[in-house]
């Protein structure tokens, strides 16, 4: 019958089971895409729906960014309210203003927020996480990345202040955790904010002129699970696919051997090994990203 061809060689040419074919690869990337498509749909008429449940904790942030300075010798730095109302304040601006940047599309900057808080800085700096699942995670993620791990480890930073903050960005729920480093000490001659592993002067009229910011005190109606996580939707959708393209390749084995005609090839080879690199790929990815 010819809908075994699917799943087995073909009885007459040996042809590879449909599945395992250039057949197959078409109808896993047009899989993929529905799933695509129909994300953006659910996200851009239910927002909240889709997203990612975290269990992030501020002071777990904290204390994990001190055992790493601990470890190199540098002293702890301290929870300062201030900072913790400018990582709160970063954290609604980048939710109201649907954004994920240093620098908001209305021109808000970093300094903005820390200056907004009341804490007067000489020097400062901020990283940003969103979409990891646990605290532990945020941090390893900073520490991975060159710029992030410099600016945690930065020996000049007396205080800090962080923000774990859940709504919705381009329509999925999303847990944002926003980390902002600082001194009063005079070790600048002008203020400045470390953002990305640049040393940006804060400019006199930025200080002169300290924006007027209030924290929303408002209820975020967004704070319920969301229904389904997208990334394991891929994750395990994209397993699924392997595991069955591995059977079906053991089958195809299997078969060919029994047939007597059966003769181990580069494309067998090629098959496993690019399996085996797409099903390690999947298993040690996340969707959490950071700036």
């Amino acid at each position: 019958m010819a809908w075994q061809n699917w799943f087995i060689p073909h009885k007459d040419t040996h042809k590879k089971a449909h599945l395992i074919s250039w057949e197959g690869l078409v109808i896993y990337i047009l899989i993929f895409i529905l799933l695509q498509v129909s994300f953006s749909v659910v996200s851009y008429t239910k927002p909240g729906v889709l997203g990612i449940n975290a269990n992030i904790d501020q002071k777990t942030v904290i204390e994990l960014t001190n055992i790493e300075r601990r470890k190199m010798g540098l002293s702890e730095v301290t929870e300062n309210e201030a900072l913790d109302k400018a990582a709160a304040l970063k954290a609604q601006n980048m939710f109201d203003e649907n954004y994920w940047a240093h620098f908001a599309p209305s021109g808000k900057t970093p300094w903005d927020f820390i200056l907004g808080s009341g804490y007067k800085f000489t020097y400062a700096g901020e990283n940003l996480a969103k979409n990891f699942y646990n605290s532990d995670e945020v941090v390893k993620a900073w520490m991975a990345s060159p710029t992030h791990r410099d600016n945690l480890l930065n020996s000049k930073y007396q205080d800090i202040g962080i923000a774990v903050a859940e709504g919705v960005l381009d329509g999925q729920k999303t847990t944002l955790v926003v980390q902002e480093f600082g001194t009063t000490q005079n070790l600048a001659a002008q203020p400045a904010v470390d953002v990305q592993g640049k040393q940006i002067a804060v400019p006199n009229q930025d200080l002169a002129e300290k924006p007027s910011l209030v924290l929303s005190t408002a209820d975020n109606k967004y704070n319920a699970k969301a229904w389904i996580d997208p990334y394991a939707v891929a994750k395990w959708g994209g397993l699924s696919i392997i595991i069955l393209m591995t059977m079906l390749l053991t089958v195809d084995v299997w078969v060919l051997k029994k047939r007597g005609v059966f003769r181990l090839s580069s494309h067998h080879i090629a098959h496993m090994a690019l399996l085996s690199l797409a099903a390690g790929s999947l298993l040690l990815a996340g969707p959490g990203a950071i700036l």
